[in-house]
């Protein structure tokens, strides 16, 4: 089975440089503005899956993260990216997140008939985060935010599929913990397409180039040894590694 995946932009950020190589080893000392992506995998028995939705909401990265900038423009909505595709809310039947920080959560509200996979591990880790609540950014949540957590514990908890370790929920569809990558539940979606293998890969690297080609860890990992074999094992097993703030990103599959 041969699977379409395609990214949908559902907002920005502005982040500084430093947060792309490990302990911050780097001249680059800018900020830069990212993409917040998602992506839609087309072609499974179940119709439409998503992997990640994006913020709850812009001015509250800035306030409760204590966040630079963000912002969703009006075409950047969960509901006006599936438009683009014929896809509504509605018609999400399960959607698999890598991990549960702020801009990957956000919007699990907005899917209605929607399953929730995650692994146990990293809903425990969002649940209850070991921050020091002294951290001028992200706090004691460590960039979980409460009202995603929240809803998936309580309105939402019948819909959470809590997993343990690797799973295959569809033949040529393949989820693999990264545990204590980026996070200590981080997980990685690899899936079949006409163009290769794709790994849709979270926050494990921020760049393509930089920290996948190169082997370079990006800034923000739980352990250093489980990040880079993490990074090694998916340069080794994806013909595209597909992260969540990467603009270059967004040019998949254009010209399929």
């Amino acid at each position: 089975m041969k699977y379409r995946v395609t990214p949908l932009l559902l907002g920005d950020a502005v982040v500084p440089d430093i947060l792309d190589v490990f302990w911050s080893l780097s001249m680059e000392t800018g900020r830069s503005t990212v993409p917040i992506l998602a992506f839609l995998i087309e072609g499974t028995p179940d119709g439409p899956i998503l992997i990640d939705c994006g913020m709850r909401d812009p001015v509250r990265a800035m306030e409760v993260h204590r966040l630079g900038p963000h912002s969703t423009a009006d075409d950047q909505t969960l509901e006006a990216q599936l438009a683009l595709h014929g896809v509504k809310p509605a018609d999400i039947k399960f959607m698999h997140l890598t991990h549960l920080h702020y801009d990957h959560a956000g919007g699990c509200a907005l899917l209605p008939n929607a399953r929730f996979v995650v692994q146990r591990t990293e809903l425990m880790a969002a649940a209850a985060p070991m921050g020091p609540e002294a951290l001028d950014i992200g706090g004691k949540s460590l960039f979980y935010d409460r009202l995603d957590v929240a809803d998936l514990v309580n309105p939402l908890w019948d819909r959470v599929d809590l997993m343990e370790g690797d799973y295959e929920p569809y033949p040529g569809i393949r989820c693999v913990l990264y545990a204590n990558s980026h996070t200590p539940g981080h997980q990685c979606i690899y899936v079949d397409t006409a163009e290769g293998t794709v790994a849709i890969i979270g926050d494990i690297a921020r760049k393509v180039d930089l920290n996948i080609e190169k082997e370079i860890m990006p800034g923000l990992y739980y352990d250093l040894e489980s990040m880079r074999r993490a990074l090694i094992d998916i340069k080794s097993h994806a013909d595209h590694a597909l992260p969540t703030h990467d603009w270059s990103v967004l040019e998949f599959g254009k010209g399929a």
